[in-house]
């Protein structure tokens, strides 16, 4: 097989490049003059004729004749009668007369098209539905001039789309003041079997605001290693310009990851691009280690869940034995029966609360079933029982509530994250005194795989934490005295000298930004009084020419000035903490003290956009299993791509991805189960 010639182009397929030719092939042929005017085949195949659709004259049209004489005639065409009754619509809004107001209505293709791109995307729509003489009727009806497209030229648009988009979200990220935090995580499709790699960005923007992005979603080519999914993080912070603007990654509990992020830390300490010499760097996902620690204790308890799971099941298969059971609730016990019996999903553990939580309300109904229903009898709970299931739900709800928490659909700041994992820390050690024995088993296992996660990022949580007003460093002592008692000292120290370290970096880059800008500016100036000093310093030379004192004795006033001066973070410190539980938005407050705290406020709007949670990119799967169906498994994976993104994309400018998508797949009611189900959804 012969190797291809040095001068043959090679396709790009890099997922950020591959998209400029959808671009290119977007018709020259633009301008409105074409709507009214026909363009003609001439022998010549260098020109080219346009003939007035109106008056039939025939004009030259070479490109480089430009369009301006075909719009010129166009406006004074004497056979062009009725010139704008198409462009005149009835206004939707009254005058303040009452009458109905007759406003100008331009009908613009290209808008049309954009906006047949957005209901595709955020709807998660067959690019086929284009071609259905439903949509077609539709759009003929909303606007006469709308030509039909075709599925193909629908997938063109929605990859120009994308690119512009894409385009525009890059300088976004290029202007934003702060560095950026990664989310990354990998799915399997089911329906393809290829494995897709999620990357988000998370920063907080010039106006302090918390904000998201999706900036890849890519199939992965096997292997499906550390050092393959490195090379591709690489690429893609390389083709959007962020990779010097790496603040941290959070990351699952995978194994390659530890080899990925190895790799990522060598690259960037190459680079300069790693701060603290990656201290900071790499975070568990802190929702996936909950998930992690809950299941691993649920398996201890499998018995009577079991029992409340195929109980449940039972009811719920039967329409006749559900209406039973809830008329029986409604008119015996008198229940409110909106709240309805929850059924667990086996990869989900809260879940699992939920279910065990129902059944705790229904605890009456359920024994009332056994006693009169036989089939039944083999799920019903003794006293005892019944008892740990009220144990084992006051202990996941623990978790359940500080997972709802770190799931939050807005993505909380890195600042709330201490408290829960605390709690969590707390009460399982608690829970091992408490006189319940057949919890103790069950905790032991949990700790075991939690305190190996607070070893390695409490520093981090802490840090977060630290930066908000109403814990600072007082709170952090507290919590470490309950856990570690008179060690606490030892724990603090290291997570304070570590931020200090932090800090100094921040200091030291405002100051080099700041000397860097001031002596480009100054430059010719200090060049003037330098040489006015070398022409009157006669006297200079008497001490000897080879030592001149006065520079360094001035570094030396600076150094000691320094020295004695705090810094902004001890000043911070020193002050009194606000209320520990006060509504303050943590953003706005160093929003509002970035003029009095510079440098403090940068670590600041860094360290507190760390998600510590993959939850952005659990949910980018979810919408993948709505563009990836077993209809649309042939998709190419550049258009995979653009749809997820371009979708979370709209979604910052107000276009829900999520409407009409509550309900789980696994639902078999129409109307039950979602009431308060905002954490249930989110796949961990």
């Amino acid at each position: 097989m012969t190797m291809a010639s040095s001068n043959t182009p090679i396709p790009v397929d890099d997922g950020f490049n591959e998209y400029e030719s959808a671009i290119k092939r977007q018709k020259s042929t633009t301008s409105k003059v074409w709507d009214e005017m026909t363009k003609l085949e001439c022998e010549n195949k260098n020109e080219l004729k346009a003939q007035c659709n109106h008056c039939k004259t025939i004009f030259s049209a070479k490109s480089s004749s430009g369009t301006s004489h075909l719009r010129h005639h166009l406006n004074s065409c004497l056979k062009k009668v009725n010139k704008d009754i198409t462009q005149y619509t009835i206004g939707i809004q009254p005058s303040p007369e009452g009458v109905p107001s007759i406003k100008n209505y331009k009908f613009d293709a290209d808008e049309c098209r954009k906006a047949i791109s957005t209901f595709l995307v955020c709807g998660k729509h067959s690019f086929r539905i284009v071609e259905e003489p439903g949509f077609r009727y539709m759009m003929r009806i909303a606007s006469p001039n709308f030509k039909n497209i075709s599925r193909y030229t629908a997938v063109r648009d929605v990859l120009m789309y994308y690119a512009k988009e894409r385009d525009r979200v890059k300088e976004e990220l290029a202007k934003e003041p702060g560095l950026i935090c990664l989310t990354s995580d990998n799915w399997n499709s089911e329906h393809t079997n290829d494995e897709y790699i999620c990357v988000t960005d998370h920063w907080v923007d010039k106006d302090w605001k918390l904000q998201k992005r999706i900036i890849r979603f890519r199939a992965l080519f096997p292997p499906y290693d550390g050092l393959n999914i490195e090379d591709e993080l690489v690429l893609c912070l390389s083709q959007w310009g962020i990779d010097k603007k790496i603040f941290s990654t959070i990351l699952d509990n995978a194994s390659y990851n530890d080899v990925m992020v190895s790799c990522l830390k060598n690259r960037f300490r190459a680079n300069r691009a790693i701060l603290c010499d990656g201290a900071f760097f790499q975070v568990r996902c802190c929702a996936h280690i909950l998930n992690l620690i809950v299941k691993a204790g649920l398996e201890l308890a499998d018995d009577v869940v079991g029992k409340i799971q195929n109980g449940i099941r039972y009811i719920k298969k039967s329409g006749i034995r559900r209406k039973r059971f809830y008329d029986v609730a409604d008119k015996s016990f008198h229940l409110n029966v909106t709240k309805k019996l929850r059924q667990d999903v086996c990869v989900r553990w809260n879940s699992t609360y939920l279910m065990l939580e129902s059944s705790l309300y229904y605890k009456d109904v359920l024994d009332y079933l056994g006693q009169r229903d036989k089939d039944y009898q083999m799920f019903v709970l003794s006293d005892d029982e019944w008892r740990n299931v009220t144990i084992i739900c006051k202990f996941l709800k623990v978790f359940y509530d500080v997972t709802c928490v770190f799931s939050g659909s807005n993505y909380p700041t890195a600042n709330l994250y201490f408290r829960g994992v605390w709690k969590v820390h707390k009460f399982l050690l608690d829970t091992v005194k408490s006189p319940y024995s057949f919890l103790t088993a069950m905790v032991k296992q949990m700790q075991e795989k939690f305190n190996k996660y607070w070893a390695e990022y409490s520093l981090i949580l802490s840090c977060a934490t630290i930066l908000d007003p109403r814990y600072k460093l007082n709170y952090v002592q507290y919590c470490f005295n309950t856990i570690y008692g008179v060690h606490a000292s030892d724990f603090v120290e290291t997570i304070l000298s570590n931020l200090r370290l932090l800090f100094d970096e921040y200091v030291k880059k405002s100051k080099s930004t700041s000397s860097s800008l001031a002596g480009s500016s100054n430059v010719s100036d200090k060049n003037l009084v330098d040489s006015g000093l070398d022409e009157h310093n006669d006297n200079s030379a008497d001490f000897g020419e080879y030592f001149d004192e006065s520079d360094d004795y001035k570094r030396y006033l600076n150094e000691s000035s320094t020295r004695s001066e705090k810094s902004q973070l001890d000043i911070y410190l020193e002050e009194p903490e606000l209320k520990l539980n006060s509504q303050i938005d943590v953003l706005d407050y160093w929003s509002k003290s970035s003029v009095r705290y510079n440098e403090l406020s940068l670590l600041a709007r860094d360290l507190l956009a760390i998600p510590i949670s993959t939850v952005a990119s659990e949910s980018a799967f979810s919408m993948g299993k709505k563009v990836i169906t077993p209809l649309r498994s042939s998709l190419k994976p550049k258009t995979i791509q653009a749809v997820v993104c371009l979708g979370d994309w709209m979604r910052v400018k107000g276009f829900s991805a999520e409407i009409g998508c509550k309900k789980d797949d696994d639902d078999d009611e129409d109307d039950e189960d979602d009431e308060d189900d905002d954490v249930s959804s989110v796949a961990f």
